[in-house]
């Protein structure tokens, strides 16, 4: 009888090394390309629970497997409906089958218990505090380590600062540092002084990186905290003050001209005609991309077909280039598809067993990184989210 327990700590760390500690490495001094790379990790997430299932002859079957099987049939229908190439389709199968292999093989180990949830939070922690180090050197050594570069990418400065995760992968660097914030808080309440020290060091290590929506994120984080903190006759009275002083604040601001100038900017970009206007030759922001979809555009009940917006057999974007989970989503399997997504991570969110607000706070994050980002190809913002699962479902 294959002995589970070692088998799944054995593939645990293969995980660990391959996605948190020497993907990038292995990408900028072999070669593989991102998505042969992903496709192995997901290969041998999918074995791991094949045995396991032959096994313990039950598979699971719970609401949030359901729902990327609806989303899977969503992807299939559209790609059908736009005669859309096979190969592009199951590629875009990934969508699908990363997440949900996350989820199946931690699945595993809330059931089993064969690591303790401390014993993985201690791993990432550490793997967490080594990325600055990390970073300092490929900072001051990018013109001496790119000479090595074989990964047929064109890496500049400010994309070099990968940490030991995938190359350019700055967001999903970002979300590991603030879900280890968040779960540092979520254990301890920063109540101890090295709590605080670890926070404090993880938060300059997301100012030192790349990615300036986990910089943003983290900053609102931090009031968070600070809100809870504080005792709750003065959280109240400090509201107060603030309805009063948010209206006085902006009649003040607007005799500024920088900040008129900010607002004249903001109205002259984000409009209706100019959001439209960048969208059609290609160069629109992301929230223009979102104006000209909710304005301008027909609504798409089931998208323009897997991999419409980006064409992972060319390279090529059809217009604006973004890497968007929530754009992609909408405009290749349209909005049953996007609203399936956001229930997914909405149901996701429920399963980390936190507080109200708390959950509201983090699911918000989660969807500002959808939008920033591919978060369900990306193995490492996968398998951090779904490591954090708490709740045990039940199996059929």
């Amino acid at each position: 009888m294959i002995k589970l327990s070692k088998l799944y700590k054995l593939a645990f760390g293969i995980i660990v090394i391959l996605c948190f500690l020497m993907g990038g490495s292995i990408q900028f001094f072999i070669g593989i390309p991102n998505i042969v790379y992903s496709l192995g990790v997901l290969s041998f997430l999918l074995v791991i629970y094949i045995l396991y299932i032959s096994v313990k002859k039950k598979v699971l079957l719970d609401r949030v497997v359901a729902l990327f099987i609806l989303l899977f049939f969503f992807i299939i229908i559209s790609a059908i409906y736009n005669s859309t190439a096979v190969i592009k389709t199951l590629i875009y199968l990934i969508f699908v089958l990363v997440p949900l292999s996350c989820y199946l093989f931690f699945h595993i180990n809330n059931k089993e218990e064969y690591l303790p949830k401390a014993t993985i939070s201690k791993l990432f922690l550490i793997i967490a505090l080594v990325q600055l180090p990390v970073m300092l050197i490929q900072n001051y050594g990018y013109d001496f380590i790119i000479d090595f570069n074989r990964s047929n990418q064109s890496i500049a400065p400010f994309d070099f600062m990968f940490g030991t995760f995938f190359l350019k992968a700055d967001h999903a660097l970002g979300f590991f540092l603030l879900f280890n914030i968040i779960n540092i808080y979520t254990r301890t309440k920063a109540a101890s002084i090295s709590s605080k020290l670890i926070i404090l060091y993880l938060v300059l290590t997301i100012f030192f990186g790349e990615s300036n929506v986990s910089k943003l994120l983290v900053l609102i984080f931090i009031l968070y905290m600070v809100y809870t903190i504080v005792p709750k006759k003065i959280r109240i009275i400090g509201l107060v003050a603030l309805v009063f002083l948010i209206p006085i604040s902006l009649v003040q601001l607007n005799k500024i001209k920088a900040f008129e100038t900010e607002v004249y900017f903001i109205k002259n970009q984000y409009n209706i005609k100019t959001s439209f206007r960048n969208y059609e030759i290609g160069i629109a922001k992301r929230p223009q991309v979102v104006i000209s979809y909710a304005t301008k555009i027909p609504l798409k009940f089931i998208g323009d077909g897997p991999y419409s917006y980006f064409d992972i057999i060319k390279g090529k974007f059809a217009l604006t280039k973004h890497f968007s989970q929530l754009i992609w989503v909408y405009a290749d399997i349209g909005l049953f598809g996007l609203t399936l997504l956001i229930l997914i991570l909405y149901i996701l969110t429920l399963n980390l067993g936190l507080s109200i607000t708390l959950r509201f706070l983090v699911f918000s994050f989660i969807l500002v990184y959808a939008f920033m980002t591919t978060i369900l190809s990306d193995l490492v913002i996968m398998i951090t989210f779904m490591s954090l699962l708490k709740n045990k479902r039940r199996t059929l």
